[in-house]
């Protein structure tokens, strides 16, 4: 095969691996979202567990405020009974302290069910609370994971750019600068012909111009697309391995 096209060649190769891997690192953000969702549902479910928790204790707060004055107004009340000169008048005491009695009891049973209340909320809080500790774990797992696959990911890229400088040293400036606006165009600047078609953009390459190329003696172009052009001989067993997936 012609020098400056088995360059061309293995350059193309090794940019593919360069733009997967490019690829694959500007992923990995959207893949650590997929565990961010489970987190926020989780801190979401537990905000709203805590919000409730929060007004039932501040409604039983007002309630042991409210009953508090209630039983100091009994207690005065019943201070002053000794004072009542007249029966009608200690009836209508009498029954003055009952009603405050009955307010008393009330409040106490609303009180009652708050505390139940925020019992079984206090319960529904702890296990929010380890739903959250749970997904954060599973978060913080994830990102640990995705840092070292980045990591390697990042260490394979500068081999294959280190790799890269040996083959552009060797290829022909103008060859190069073309290649490179075709690469910077669809990521593919060197693909394959088969059956008189160019495997870069589908399009059929006149029968002469075919056989020159699977010579690969030469530097030949697609008239359509322009890409570099080569002919890659098939595989024993028949298989389609190596070969340069169609891009328009």
């Amino acid at each position: 095969m012609n020098e400056q096209l088995r360059r061309l060649v293995e350059l193309q190769e090794i940019d593919s691996v360069i733009i997967s891997l490019a690829d694959k690192i500007e992923l990995l953000p959207d893949k650590l979202d997929q565990f961010k969702t489970p987190l926020e549902e989780a801190s979401a479910s537990f905000q709203k567990f805590k919000l409730k928790h929060e007004e039932l204790n501040k409604r039983k707060k007002n309630k042991d405020l409210e009953l508090e004055e209630i039983q100091d107004k009994i207690n005065k009340l019943r201070s002053r009974s000794a004072e009542i000169k007249t029966n009608k008048e200690y009836e209508a005491h009498l029954r003055e302290i009952e009603g405050f009695e009955k307010s008393k009891s009330k409040i106490e049973d609303e009180i009652l069910t708050l505390m139940e209340d925020i019992e079984n909320f206090t319960k529904n809080l702890q296990e929010e609370e380890l739903k959250i500790r749970k997904a954060e774990d599973d978060f913080q797992e994830r990102e640990k994971l995705l840092e070292e696959e980045k990591k390697k990911l990042n260490i394979e890229m500068e081999l294959q750019k280190a790799k890269r400088k040996d083959f552009i040293a060797g290829i022909d400036k103008e060859i190069y600068a073309q290649y490179m606006t075709l690469l910077n165009r669809s990521g593919l600047a060197v693909v394959p012909a088969k059956n008189e078609v160019c495997l870069g953009c589908n399009y059929n390459i006149p029968p002469q111009l075919y056989n020159d190329i699977k010579k690969n003696e030469d530097i030949y172009t697609c008239f359509y697309c322009k890409r570099f052009l080569y002919y890659k001989e098939p595989s024993p067993d028949g298989s389609k391995s190596g070969e340069t997936a169609p891009v328009s």
